[in-house]
């Protein structure tokens, strides 16, 4: 099995977190990000257009899915939330939504995206909202 899919979900997150704090255009932040891990060795060519297609799909739905965060999470502002968790969310519900990853594998990877990024608290807010967003939308997941 391959690791593409973690390396490109991994990669996604780092761009749309470069767009939301640094107001970066996608452009920018996919060239930023492409140069810094083909510095570092990483072969890109082989998940890059997975990026791409994960960058596009939450940058072209992003009111939609920010409108999805505010549902899920009333008490807690979208723009309060540290911009790890954030847009951990609107990647995992973008790829819950519309993706053809089963949902428990969605769920998983972000928590573990949320452990190596996010705070102590990250991991059980996302695997929280995003079990919840299942729920709200009738999304079967087997544990």
């Amino acid at each position: 099995m391959t690791d593409y899919p973690r390396k490109a979900r991994r990669a996604a997150l780092q761009v749309l977190y470069a767009i939301d704090v640094s107001g970066l255009s996608a452009p920018d932040a996919l060239a930023d990000l492409a140069d810094s891990l083909q510095d570092d060795g990483e072969p890109v060519q082989e998940f890059w257009a997975d990026v791409e297609r994960r960058v596009a799909a939450v940058t072209n739905n992003l009111e939609a899915l920010d409108q999805e965060i505010t549902e899920l999470s009333p008490t807690w502002r979208i723009e309060r939330m540290a911009a790890v968790d954030r847009n951990l969310l609107r990647l995992g519900i973008q790829e819950l939504i519309h993706g053809e990853t089963p949902p428990l594998v969605v769920i998983n990877a972000c928590v573990e995206l949320a452990k190596e990024f996010g705070s102590k608290s990250t991991p059980g807010f996302i695997n929280g909202l995003l079990d919840q967003c299942c729920k709200n939308r009738d999304i079967p997941v087997t544990r």
